[in-house]
């Protein structure tokens, strides 16, 4: 029991049972919360620090003589001490350098890593933070604001404050402080915003990252680099994004596009403070622009919403009607029953006169119903009276698969908590498709509203024929194939060339044909389960018959 007593008041007394560091002059002292108060948690947090990990401690850093036998002693912190002259906390302006003291020298830096990089440091200072920094601006961020001090974690490691999943938040600290952002400036001049942050996390991006936990997807410093932090150039940003959307940067570039925006940027910087104005009328005229920044001119930045059929003009009257039209898109291909159609028209029009009765109007209206569609009982499993009940799987499909979205997306400001709704780059913003179709997205949305209509007739024609039992792998398979071309016009929109021989046209020909044979096979199926029902129909009328025959013949027996 003695013995027992012995180790355990050993533990309580050793630093390392703690998590403190090696026993040093600097821990003894350090670590004493009646001498240092709060600060004695910088010494008990560095004993989960990579560097306490990788045997490093106080001296190693700060200097002076880590001998416990001088741990109340006045000359630990020696600052002729050879092997570690005493330097004590370092200011702001001198952390970088101490930083790549160790992390420049290749050869030490080869103890702990056979491949480090050594080029953080000078990095640092070609980036914005360290350019601020080596002007006099001691408040910019430094290593140890995005580290941390004294309890720095690996990149890999969870908890880290670099961590994918937190890099965001690291950045946010400052950047969405308003009092750490007041009086700065981008490089063209304008105040550093403070909601990137909050736009960031209604992104495709964050989404992928926060909420399917893919790692791979961007964070701050994927875009804007980590410790050569600086935002890309006017030219750069395509092959900044280019670096997971390959092929649509890839068209972008070869597209008339590119050198429109080109041109405009040279007619931009010779209008000066007029803009747009000075050679515009509205609406082109009203579009407050100081550059055409590639890629962000349409997805925007931090706020890079998934891009949907709404950022295109020339939409239709509703979202319905990518789905369902009372047109001739179908071309006389149609095999919805009556009933269907009118209860689908019928339905329509009933929203419709909700929205207007609301003063709702236009792109308001468009933007309603996209969220209305999603409750109403034909798109949801079960009965239909139940708003959480999962949507039909074929309805699912093309809502999230043709992406029918709103024209606007919301955050909450980080200065005021108020929500703010932030209306899309639309194709109008800068065309007038009434003027010419073929710059104002037109000519894409009617082809990519016909093919979805397409599709979702061929789903639905499909689905009654498999709820009789007729099978339909091969028609089904046709669907597939053109869902994916669906989602391969998306892509090729990033050619701007709605020509007939261009890749956009030659691709929705080949999604219209196996859409079209999906359309022929449903209607053979559903010829099929009209046979098979006509003939146990006509196998119970005969049966039917023969019993009746035979109760008659029963009773004429004699007794």
């Amino acid at each position: 029991m003695r013995a027992s007593n012995l180790v355990l008041a050993w533990l309580l007394l050793t630093p390392v049972a703690w998590g403190l560091a090696e026993d040093t002059s600097c821990i003894a002292c350090h670590s004493d919360e009646d001498l240092f108060d709060a600060d004695a948690a910088l010494a008990v947090n560095f004993g989960t620090d990579v560097h306490a990990e990788a045997g490093l401690s106080c001296h190693d850093c700060h200097g002076g003589n880590p001998s416990p036998d001088l741990a109340e002693d006045l000359e630990a912190m020696d600052e002729s001490f050879a092997p570690h002259p005493y330097v004590g906390a370092p200011t702001r302006d001198k952390i970088p350098g101490l930083c790549g003291s160790c992390h420049s020298d290749t050869e030490y830096m080869r103890r702990f890593n056979p491949a480090p990089r050594v080029d953080q440091e000078n990095e640092y200072w070609t980036s914005r933070h360290g350019v601020a920094l080596a002007g006099g601006d001691v408040d910019v961020a430094v290593c140890t604001d995005c580290h941390t001090v004294h309890s720095m974690r690996k990149v890999s490691d969870p908890d880290s404050s670099v961590y994918p999943t937190r890099v965001a938040e690291t950045c946010n600290t400052c950047h969405g402080d308003a009092q750490s952002m007041a009086g700065r400036t981008g490089s063209n001049g304008s105040p550093i915003p403070t909601d990137p942050y909050a736009r960031w996390q209604t992104s495709v991006h964050a989404a992928a990252l926060l909420e399917r936990e893919d790692l791979s997807a961007p964070t701050c410093n994927d875009c804007h680099g980590n410790h050569g932090a600086t935002p890309p150039g006017v030219d750069s940003v395509a092959f900044v994004c280019g670096q997971c959307h390959g092929r649509e940067a890839e068209l972008f570039r070869a597209s008339r596009k590119h050198e429109a925006f080109e041109m405009h940027n040279e007619l931009l910087a010779e209008a000066g403070p007029d803009g747009c104005t000075a050679c515009h009328e509205a609406p082109q005229s009203d579009v407050k622009i100081q550059s055409f920044i590639q890629c962000a001119t349409c997805h925007g930045n931090h706020g890079i919403v998934r891009p949907t059929l709404a950022m295109f003009s020339g939409l239709p009257e509703t979202p319905c009607d990518f789905c369902h039209d009372a047109d001739s898109a179908l071309e006389g291909m149609s095999n919805e029953p009556e009933k269907i159609l009118e209860n689908h028209f019928a339905v329509r029009e009933e929203l419709m006169a909700e929205a207007r009765a609301s003063g709702i109007t236009d792109a308001a209206m468009f933007d309603w119903l996209v969220d209305r569609l999603l409750l109403l009982p034909d798109h949801r499993l079960g009965d239909g009276e139940d708003e959480t009940a999962p949507l039909r799987p074929e309805f699912e499909r093309l809502y999230s698969k043709f992406r029918i979205g709103k024209t606007y997306y919301e955050y909450e400001d980080p200065d005021n908590g108020g929500t703010v709704r932030t209306t899309i780059t639309r194709c109008g913003d800068c065309h007038d498709p009434s003027v010419d179709p073929n710059k104002g997205g037109t000519a894409f949305v009617t082809k990519l509203q016909k093919l979805t209509m397409l599709t979702g007739e061929a789903e639905r024609t499909l689905l009654a024929a498999r709820r009789g039992g007729v099978e339909t792998g091969e028609a089904s398979a046709h669907v597939d194939h053109t869902v994916d071309a669906q989602i391969g016009l998306q892509v090729l929109v990033h050619s701007f060339d709605p020509s007939p021989d261009g890749p956009f046209m030659t691709a929705y020909a080949e999604g219209v044909g196996h859409a079209r044979a999906a359309l022929e096979s449903g209607a053979e199926a559903l010829d099929e389960l009209q046979y098979r029902r006509k003939g146990l129909a006509f196998a119970l009328i005969f049966i039917v018959a023969v019993l009746i025959g035979l109760g008659l013949k029963i009773r004429s027996l004699p007794r």
